[in-house]
């Protein structure tokens, strides 16, 4: 059986449309979607100040990716351990949102945070100030992080 051009493009153009349809995100409702991200950063903050592991557990996604204030990338399994092990721990944790913004069922989270480390945290002590980026995914009806970036702009 010889294909015409006009019926390749045609099983071509279905093929393209159900491949699209097929990879459909999540709706999600931008207005709604900014207060749900800043209570996911609240949610955040208070399981690293309570060092409720599985509170982080469930905001982060499975194959979550962070570019740490220590200049390291480290994934789920890596970011749960420094938690436990006393690697993130903070005495004071302030975090001042800059930007929200939602792109489809991404929403990235931008700002300042001041934070002040004990333990095994950083320069215990001290008060350090850093530029966030966190990037979140809206699926299965949920946030969750999917990426997370922090520099530190000083120490004091």
């Amino acid at each position: 059986m010889k294909l015409t051009k006009i019926t390749a493009f045609g099983i071509f153009t279905l093929l393209f449309a159900f491949s699209i349809l097929s990879c459909k995100n999540e709706v999600v409702n931008k207005s709604s979607a900014v207060d749900e991200l800043k209570k996911m950063e609240r949610l955040q903050i208070q399981g690293i100040l309570e060092k409720d592991s599985s509170m982080i557990r469930k905001i982060l996604a499975n194959d979550v990716i962070v570019n740490a204030p220590s200049n390291s990338v480290v994934d789920l399994n890596m970011a749960m351990e420094a938690l436990k092990l006393g690697y993130i721990d903070y005495t004071s944790y302030e975090q001042k949102i800059d930007k929200i913004k939602i792109i489809e069922n991404i929403g990235i989270v931008m700002g300042l945070e001041t934070v002040m480390p004990t333990g095994l945290t950083g320069k215990a002590g001290t008060t350090e100030k850093r530029r966030f980026t966190d990037i979140w995914m809206y699926k299965n009806n949920q946030w969750v992080m999917i990426a997370r970036q922090a520099t530190n702009i000083s120490i004091e």
